[in-house]
């Protein structure tokens, strides 16, 4: 990073992947002193404005896999922080809901969030910010594609 030549361009995949293992790795170390485990940051930011979603929606928002929530949402139960209950509409649907002590926890996150998010940000102008955060929601939808992820012309994917 910081190599190239004017006018070249580092591959994508690699900067975001850089750009994502550090921001994890900061937000990782702050909600471990916090008593977090993995993935549970994410699904309080996510039950923040989502209140008493369904679990397959905390796995797409949260771009994780429905077994690998089902087993974050069961540790977050058991320690108090969101409470699991069949939707009266759907029996067959699960709805999640922030506890007293799960609100408390995702303030301490969303805390978090905010620290790192400044200091990925720098000191990158206002437009800046909003320019990159657009060209990332560009990039989002693209790859959002189901098809984005299969192989083409016999290649193998990376």
């Amino acid at each position: 990073m910081g190599q190239e030549t004017r006018g070249e361009v580092e591959p994508l995949n690699r900067q975001l992947l850089v750009a994502f293992a550090l921001s994890n790795r900061a937000m990782q170390a702050r909600t471990r002193e916090a008593g977090l485990l993995p993935g549970q940051p994410k699904v309080l930011e996510h039950l923040v404005g989502h209140e008493g979603c369904p679990q397959g929606d905390i796995a797409r928002a949260c771009v994780m896999d429905k077994s690998t929530v089902t087993s974050v949402l069961s540790r977050m139960e058991g320690a108090g922080l969101v409470e699991r209950r069949a939707d009266p509409d759907d029996r067959r649907t699960v709805l999640v809901r922030l506890t007293d002590e799960g609100r408390a926890a995702a303030r301490t996150v969303l805390g978090y969030r905010a620290q790192v998010n400044e200091r990925a940000w720098g000191g990158m102008p206002a437009a800046d910010r909003v320019r990159l955060s657009e060209l990332l929601d560009v990039v989002i939808r693209n790859l959002s594609d189901p098809e984005a992820c299969e192989e083409r012309d016999g290649g193998e994917a990376s």
